[in-house]
């Protein structure tokens, strides 16, 4: 009786045991869940919000520049070119020469002229002792007033004439007008001297400018004096200088007036018709709204805006823009400088959207 009971016992334990393991292990699948639950909702709440990169405005200076090209130009540039012609008898300098004002360069055969020139002074000679003579003569009363005045005549006569050999006698030389450079030698020696031919190219490279033409739609926009950058691309150089002129003439044909630069050259490195591109500043705004070209959207109706985030939430600002230079532009209306705007991910939202930043 007492073995039954005892089997019986064991039996009723071993049920309990199981039904408590039992509950315990629903209980623990339950709580899986809940947290399983919680873990979706919040997995559900991340995925909505669209990702995306974004950037705080600060208020910047804004300038924005037209560029234009230009010539070098040297006033000290010129082509010399005989005055007369004949055989070239001597070249006097080479090519690259440094030379002086006033130097010879190269001269003509003149010895038609040179002969012409010795007569004369032989026959001016012999006047000029007449002419003294009569003049003594005439100044005691002696002989008569015509042999005078003839005499007197005569003299001045050949003094002009001689004169007038000796400045034909310079033309058969070439010499420099001012100081600078030969670039260029054309004839040889023993060739005829062509007065339609140049002979030289002289160049002082010491004072040189820019000269470029402006369309007319900036006029009034700049000023002589302005600094502007001039850049010589051939040369990988640039420098900064001042407008030196505005011109006061309209080209009807292409509707542009005439900018010139001042530009040092000590080192000789700028050349006659090098090319050179100037940029010019027309517009500048101190402490302004600056934010990116590729930030900027319109609607299909033309409305400009930008995206910004308040809260978490993106919010269409519609906005209006002034002039842009170097990827960027300034907004004139819309935004007061202290706004987070979309960077990436801004063409990948809408107003009203949940968005998170990511770094």
């Amino acid at each position: 009786m007492k073995t039954r009971q005892s089997t019986q016992f064991i039996r009723i334990m071993r049920y309990s045991l199981l039904t408590l393991s039992a509950a315990i292990m629903l209980s623990s699948c339950g709580g899986n869940e809940s947290t399983d639950e919680t873990s979706s909702t919040d997995s559900l709440a991340t995925d909505n919000a669209t990702a995306v990169t974004a950037s705080q405005l600060q208020r910047a200076d804004f300038s924005h520049f037209f560029t234009v090209q230009g010539l070098v130009e040297a006033d000290q540039n010129a082509q010399l070119f005989p005055e007369a012609a004949g055989k070239i008898t001597a070249i006097l300098v080479k090519e690259g020469d440094n030379v002086s004002k006033g130097q010879t360069l190269l001269t003509i055969d003149s010895k038609i002229v040179a002969n012409q020139i010795n007569e004369l002074q032989s026959r001016l000679s012999l006047a000029k002792l007449v002419y003294e003579k009569q003049e003594s003569l005439w100044s005691q009363e002696i002989g008569s007033e015509i042999q005078y005045l003839e005499a007197k005549n005569n003299f001045e006569s050949l003094e002009s004439s001689l004169e007038t050999l000796e400045a034909q006698k310079s033309l058969y030389v070439i010499t420099a007008p001012f100081a600078g450079i030969v670039d260029e030698i054309n004839p040889k020696v023993g060739e005829m001297a062509n007065p339609a031919m140049p002979a030289f190219r002289l160049i002082n490279m010491k004072s040189v400018y820019v000269k470029a033409d402006v369309t007319e739609g900036y006029l009034g926009k700049i000023n002589e004096g302005d600094v502007v950058t001039a850049a010589f691309p051939s040369m990988n150089y640039e420098v900064e200088t001042k407008i030196k002129r505005i011109g006061n003439y309209i080209n009807p044909n292409n509707r542009t007036f005439k900018v010139t630069l001042e530009l040092p050259n000590s080192n000789n490195m700028l050349r006659p018709n090098l090319l050179a591109e100037i940029s010019v500043r027309d517009y500048h705004s101190d402490s302004t709204v600056v934010i990116p070209t590729s930030l900027v959207q319109l609607t299909p109706s033309g409305q400009e805006f930008v995206y910004a985030i308040e809260g978490g939430i993106a919010k269409k600002i519609e906005i209006t823009t002034g002039k842009s230079y170097m990827n960027n532009v300034e907004v004139l209306e819309g935004l007061n400088g202290n706004e987070m705007l979309i960077e990436r991910g801004a063409r990948s939202v809408k107003d009203g959207d949940e968005v998170s930043i990511q770094s």
